[in-house]
C-alpha cells in the first residue's frame, strides 16, 4: 500500500479495513477541523491517518483506542493547559506592566539601598557635627537629658521626612513585539 492517501473517501475506506468506525461525513468533519493533517499536495499520510484513529475512533469491535493513544491525548491536552496558562500570565504580566501596577523588584532593592544609605548619613552627620550642640544644650547637667532627648527626636523626625519622601518609581518597559506566546 501507497504511504499517502488521495482523499476523504480513500481515509474512510483505509480505516474501515483497518477496523475502525468511521462514516464518510465524520471523516470529512475531523479533516475539516484539522484533525488529519494534510499535505501541500492535498494528500494524506497513512501515519497520520493511523494516529488520528487511534486518538479519535472506536475500533469495529467497539473497543477503545490504545492505552498509547489515551496517553497521548492527555499528553495533549495537559500541554495545551500549559501553554493557556503561560499565555494568561504573559498577558497578565503585560497588563501590570501597561497601566504601571509593576515595579521591578531589583530597581525597588536599589531604591530603598540608596534611601538607608541617606537616612544612615544623615544620622551619622548629625551626631559628628551636633555633639558640640548637645554638650551645650545640656551644659554638663543630666536633669537637661529630656531637653536634648526631645532635640535629638526633632532632628530624627527631619530624617525620617526625607527617608519616607514619596518616590515615582520608574514602570520597566518590556517590548512584547515579536514575543511568542508559544
Amino acid at each position: 500500500m501507497s504511504d499517502t492517501l488521495p482523499n476523504a473517501k480513500a481515509i474512510t475506506a483505509y480505516l474501515k479495513e483497518a477496523g475502525y468506525k468511521a462514516s464518510q461525513s465524520t471523516v470529512y468533519k475531523h479533516r475539516d477541523e484539522g484533525r488529519i493533517p494534510m499535505q501541500k499536495d492535498g494528500t494524506f499520510l497513512v501515519k497520520d491517518v493511523d494516529r488520528y484513529a487511534s486518538m479519535h475512533l472506536k475500533a469495529l469491535d467497539g473497543s477503545r483506542p490504545s492505552e498509547d493513544a489515551e496517553q497521548l491525548q492527555r499528553e495533549k491536552m495537559e500541554a495545551e493547559t500549559r501553554k493557556a496558562k503561560a499565555q494568561a500570565k504573559h498577558w497578565e504580566m503585560k497588563t501590570l506592566i501597561e497601566t504601571g501596577q509593576y515595579i521591578d523588584r531589583d530597581l525597588f532593592n536599589g531604591d530603598l539601598a540608596a534611601r538607608a544609605a541617606i537616612f544612615r548619613n544623615d544620622l551619622e552627620t548629625f551626631f559628628q557635627s551636633n555633639a558640640g550642640e548637645m554638650i551645650k544644650r545640656v551644659d554638663g547637667d543630666t536633669a537637661k537629658n529630656p531637653d536634648l532627648i526631645d532635640y535629638c527626636l526633632e532632628r530624627m523626625e527631619l530624617f525620617l521626612g526625607r527617608y519616607a519622601e514619596p518616590k515615582k518609581w520608574p514602570v520597566l518597559k518590556v517590548d512584547f513585539e515579536g514575543v511568542n506566546a508559544e
